[in-house]
């Protein structure tokens, strides 16, 4: 099974992993520099004002939790003081000083009883509040990407019914145009510039797909986390090792290392990690509630990750074709050739996605050119060996998996 067909499981993540606490972030609202005309920008100004919460409750809750410490009938929950204080998760914090203030005698007329209790029902309205937008402002742009995604489809690329270049052809339209090879200034590309071009051009957009992916499972691991699910008491350092481990990957800044991060721990510890949680009753229960938070959100991993691929895919030939020469293509030379012919495989192949001889020819042709960069020891070959694993997930079925879904988006 190729690697990239294990992404989906991906949701199974959390019943495995683990990863430091990430630090504090310095935040200030003079800090907040956005551009309104970028599509994250509602993102990430949710997250700065998430972040923002937590940084401004957190000393507050920790000091009320020092002042419930020092009353005499709290002797008892030192132990659960302690680590409340050190945890970073506001929910544990707020949880413990509402359990502290619930067995406390109190008066009707007690007003700091009161204004706490009030205090506390509004943070965890706001944080659900915040969250609730993120997850929507989210799905809003995984909605936008399907639905351009979809209109692709349906309206291809014009083909511009060039037939693939092979020496023959080059030979023969040569001769009759009466040109010797003296005469002729082959247009020449280098596979190793053409490579490092390529990979700046889309490794933005590529890490961006593959955080829009790990973001689902951690929303809906968090969902998992912030509720009060008694059976998964004992799951709690499993739950907190994935969100951590995530967090990792999320962190990894450059596209390609991202991608080897994901992929390295499926293919190091899918395999054992699921026969292990088999026998687990505790991962029994994680994976039930995960599949209940995807049911509850109306969300199909699967579905997501074949858009995903064919995402990249379309992307990274958006811009290889821009990248080919203007010339003539009849004068390219051998490398300026294969590229222009992988890129006429792929616009055939897009223009009828049920023919799997489009899609082989299109596959080889691929696995050729990948194939060439390893044997040459390119150094910008990682660009092509992203492309060449992403459109082993694109073929054929996939693609008629992808017109039903735009289907049911009409």
């Amino acid at each position: 099974m190729m690697i990239d067909s294990w992404l989906p499981l991906l949701c199974l993540l959390p019943l495995m992993q683990s990863d430091p606490v990430a630090p504090k972030l310095d935040i200030a609202v003079k800090d907040f520099q956005l551009d309104i005309a970028v599509k994250d920008f509602q993102l990430e100004l949710l997250r700065e004002l998430s972040d923002l919460v937590q940084q401004r409750t957190e000393p507050s809750l920790n000091d009320y939790l020092d002042r419930l410490g020092r009353i005499p009938r709290n002797a008892n929950y030192t132990e659960k003081l302690s680590a409340a204080r050190a945890t970073p998760k506001v929910q544990l914090k707020v949880t413990l000083i509402k359990q502290l203030l619930d067995v406390r005698p109190h008066l009707d007329t007690d007003m700091e009883y009161t204004i706490v209790l009030r205090n506390l029902v509004f943070l965890n309205r706001l944080r659900s509040t915040l969250k609730a937008a993120e997850e929507a402002s989210i799905q809003e742009i995984r909605m936008m990407r399907m639905y351009r995604l979809c209109q692709q489809l349906d309206r291809p690329a014009p083909h511009h019914g060039s037939r693939l270049i092979n020496e023959q052809t080059v030979g023969a339209a040569l001769e009759q145009l009466n040109l010797t090879k003296a005469e002729v200034n082959a247009t020449g590309l280098d596979l190793n510039e053409f490579g490092a071009q390529l990979y700046g051009r889309v490794k933005l957009a590529g890490a961006e797909i593959i955080d829009n992916y790990l973001h689902i499972l951690r929303s809906l691991l968090q969902d998992i986390i912030d509720g009060d699910h008694a059976d998964l008491a004992g799951s709690t350092a499993k739950l907190d090792k994935m969100l951590q481990q995530l967090d990792v990957m999320l962190a990894t800044q450059d596209f390609f290392e991202k991608r080897q991060r994901v992929y390295a721990y499926l293919e190091t510890h899918l395999r054992v990690d699921y026969e292990d949680m088999r026998d687990t009753s505790s991962s029994e229960h994680i994976t039930e509630h995960l599949l209940k938070q995807l049911q509850t959100k109306g969300l199909d991993l699967f579905v997501i990750f074949l858009f995903s691929n064919f995402e990249f895919l379309d992307l990274v030939h958006e811009h290889w074709d821009q990248m080919l020469p203007q010339s003539p293509s009849l004068l390219y030379d051998e490398t300026a050739r294969q590229l222009y012919d992988l890129q006429q495989l792929y616009q055939a192949f897009k223009l009828d996605t049920d023919c799997e001889a489009k899609y082989t020819a299109y596959s080889d042709a691929l696995r050729r050119l990948h194939e060439r960069t390893v044997e040459q020891g390119q150094r910008n070959r990682h660009i092509f060996e992203l492309l060449h694993n992403a459109a082993q997930s694109v073929g054929t079925v996939t693609f008629n998996m992808i017109r039903d879904k735009c289907n049911e988006l009409r």
